[in-house]
């Protein structure tokens, strides 16, 4: 990005620095990048780099419009907190000439200037779209930084995420969950209901928490919270839950039987389950009410 361009400065200001003596990490570049994505009312779109700038992460907000004063008095405090850290390259597009702008930091012992540059030099009032490139420590954190983004639910702030991931939340001080659960559950916003994680589950996760349950009988405790939910009549997306259990028990070659009077499973081999409402696993249960929402 900025090697396709020759930038001439067209703007200089002092911004003042915020009084943050914390250790950075990457939960708090997690925390910038969702108040960007409220902030621009987007879903960010990202990269781990390409194959010569491997060691850097690109992030890519698409689709609005915004002033460069804005920007700054919204973002600039954590841009110096996290130049600690990550250098953080931005750019983007003036609105109606749609040449290139650059954004970035300038430190002269301790001031700091927001400086904007553009192909012209001619200052941009208007901006659309915005482009991070973060440099990172190396090809690993680069290629970290690219799955905990696809992990992130950036409406929630909710990580949900393998658990070999645990010692990253730890490491980086972001808060997980301690319990049963299939996934490992970070969140970087304010404290959620446990039944809320629920909703950023991906369909594909949706259908693989299933498939363990049935292929190990594990009553994992996001089941507690399905079945919480529909008692009390407050399950989200119910038709996506039914759909995720019907894959899995196709990929699993599950054969359901049934009628007004009569309910038999197998599995794959042919041989007869049996899963009761009166069970003390709730992945029975709510396997049971998926099926029979009326009945039980």
């Amino acid at each position: 990005m900025k090697e396709m361009h020759y930038f001439k400065e067209s703007q200089r200001e002092a911004i003042p620095s915020p009084d943050f003596r914390d250790n950075v990490t990457l939960k708090h570049l997690l925390q910038f990048l969702y108040d960007l994505c409220a902030w621009t009312h987007t879903t960010l779109g990202s990269s781990a780099g390409v194959k010569e700038d491997a060691h850097s992460f690109y992030i890519l907000f698409c689709g609005f419009a915004f002033s460069e004063q804005d920007f700054w008095q919204t973002f600039g405090g954590y841009l110096i907190a996290l130049r600690q850290k990550w250098r953080i390259d931005i750019w983007g597009s003036e609105l109606s000439s749609q040449e290139s702008v650059e954004l970035s930091l300038d430190q002269q012992k301790d001031a700091f200037f927001a400086v904007q540059k553009t192909v012209s030099g001619r200052c941009a009032d208007s901006i659309i779209s915005l482009c991070l490139r973060i440099q990172c420590a190396g090809k690993e954190e680069a290629a970290l930084m690219n799955l905990l983004c696809q992990c992130m639910d950036w409406q929630s702030g909710v990580l949900v995420a393998g658990w070999d991931l645990r010692e990253t939340f730890e490491r980086e001080r972001i808060p997980w969950i301690h319990q049963n659960t299939c996934y490992c559950y970070g969140n970087i916003s304010e404290e959620q209901e446990q039944q809320t994680y629920l909703d950023d589950l991906s369909f594909p996760q949706k259908v693989n928490l299933w498939l363990q349950f049935l292929e190990s009988g594990f009553d994992y405790a996001e089941f507690a919270w399905l079945y919480a939910g529909i008692a009390k009549g407050e399950l989200n997306d119910r038709t996506e839950w039914e759909l995720a259990l019907y894959t899995a028990l196709n990929q699993l070659e599950y054969t359901l039987r049934i009628s007004e009077s009569e309910f038999e499973l197998f599995d794959g081999k042919g041989e007869r389950r049996y899963f009761s409402f009166d069970s003390e696993q709730n992945a029975q249960r709510v396997f049971l009410k998926l099926l029979f929402p009326v009945n039980m």
